[in-house]
């Protein structure tokens, strides 16, 4: 079985643990990543209306055993 994910990155420090504490919740159920990719760029300039600046995103492509 396959899953496609895709995570936002932060250039904060703390939303990167969050990236991670994703991926460990996966890995911790046996899923395994077979292939990671960057897509999209920065978005947003940090104030309140455009809801923070994300940094770009990643692509993950996880893959179990049924």
């Amino acid at each position: 079985m396959q899953k496609l994910i895709t995570i936002s990155l932060d250039d904060d420090n703390e939303e990167d643990m969050t990236v991670q504490e994703h991926l460990t919740d996966y890995l911790e159920n046996d899923w395994k990543v077979i292939q990671m990719i960057p897509v999209g760029s920065g978005v947003g300039n940090g104030d309140q209306e455009s809801g923070g600046y994300v940094a770009g995103w990643i692509a993950v492509l996880l893959e179990k055993e049924s």
